[in-house]
């Protein structure tokens, strides 16, 4: 796949509510300040005008008035404000048609349907209505791919939790703030990553416009995306990573490998920038550089265990079954409850001729799975190595 495909990342979803938590504060991961320069504007691009940030929250007047008549209702001003918007939204949601289109708010409830991050989107600007704060958190899911000839997109999944109003702090309480977590489909399998702070969140709306444009072949309006997200969040490793998709595909490689360079030089690179790099070096020739891409791995941070996952496979697939135990290891690091590392040592270790590691991975592989999911799967394999080790 990472092979031939160039790999870019959309912000998808697979619509739910989940109830109200009271969980202490969280860090948000701000977009990261770096002191070099990033040379990354290109003047072979026609540039269309956009929809600038402030308009993804803009709702109609009759949208307004629906939800404040809701929310204002003395019926439910007893509930806290972020239950209540919650509560709205899952009426909503009740009636909305799940969709891999990318929305502003307003177009969200018109069409009363997209994405997890159109619905994002609109919590977002129903939570601006009444001066709620809103947090953004991205979460591990097994990852969706879709080629669209050479262009292959994954998705990343984005939740939002909208908190309780700020209460005064009394005789050094430290008072937690409830939250209502918004989510497509929530599950309890998943595994919840890093919060984001709202400059990286509504960068993300332009990643996934761009990549549509560049699906539909689109450069012009793909760059001109891709600069609002980098005027937003200009050290974001998947913003930058799909800037170079689009020079690669119109063969500006130079300029291609210098924004590769540049992320890895800066350590802000990501998995799929290191995957794509690899891609551009076997282009041109550059094994050396290309046989250092395992070591850069190795010194990348991914908390995604699924990303982890597909590069050992990938390794897998050249026949080095060293890398791959290392990062199927990485795999289970980060995602312990997660079946797919264990299968992927037990993979490794069946090719290696280790029936009894193989099979200890096959069958903790098989007790985190679900009869809905791979577990007849997952059985099957388990038996076919406990054949291979009797006599």
């Amino acid at each position: 796949m990472m092979k031939k495909s160039m790999v870019i990342s959309t912000v998808v979803g697979v619509v739910g509510l989940m109830g109200c938590q009271h969980l202490p504060n969280q860090t948000v991961i701000a977009p990261q300040v770096i002191s070099e320069p990033l040379q990354w504007e290109s003047h072979d691009y026609q540039t269309h005008v956009v929809p600038l940030p402030a308009s993804l929250f803009s709702l109609t007047s009759a949208q307004q008035d629906a939800f404040l008549h809701y929310y204002s209702d003395p019926q439910h001003v007893q509930i806290s404000p972020n239950i209540r918007l919650a509560n709205y939204l899952s009426n909503l949601v009740s009636g909305f048609s799940y969709s891999g289109d990318t929305y502003s708010a307003t177009e969200a409830l018109s069409n009363q349907s997209g994405n997890c991050l159109s619905l994002a989107v609109l919590t977002t600007a129903l939570a601006k209505l009444v001066d709620l704060d809103v947090l953004y958190q991205e979460v591990h899911t097994a990852p969706i791919y879709k080629r669209f000839g050479n262009l292959m997109t994954t998705s990343t999944h984005v939740r939002s939790l909208v908190l309780q109003p700020k209460e005064q702090q009394k005789d050094n309480v430290i008072i937690f703030r409830s939250r209502a977590v918004i989510d497509y489909f929530p599950s309890s399998t998943n595994d919840v990553g890093e919060y984001l702070s709202e400059q990286a969140f509504i960068s993300m709306y332009y990643q996934n416009m761009a990549a549509n444009a560049l699906v539909k072949d689109d450069k012009d309006l793909a760059y001109s995306y891709l600069a609002q997200a980098m005027a937003l969040d200009p050290a974001n490793a998947e913003t930058i990573n799909t800037l170079t998709v689009l020079y690669r595909k119109d063969g500006y490689v130079n300029q291609a490998r210098a924004l590769y360079e540049y992320v890895i030089n800066n350590d802000i690179e990501s998995v799929h920038t290191l995957s794509n790099f690899a891609v551009l070096l076997k282009k041109v020739g550059d094994k050396e550089t290309l046989a250092s891409i395992g070591e850069m791995y190795l010194n990348t941070d991914d908390s995604n265990p699924y990303r982890w996952y597909d590069i050992g496979n990938e390794y897998l697939d050249r026949g080095d079954h060293l890398r791959a135990k290392v990062f199927f290891k990485r795999a289970v690091e980060r995602g312990p409850y997660l079946s797919e590392g264990y299968l992927g040592l037990a993979k490794v270790y069946y090719l290696e001729g280790n029936w009894n590691k193989a099979e200890s991975m096959m069958m903790k592989a098989l007790s985190l799975t679900y009869p809905s999911d791979n577990q007849a799967l997952y059985a099957a394999k388990l038996e076919a190595i406990q054949n291979t080790k009797r006599p």
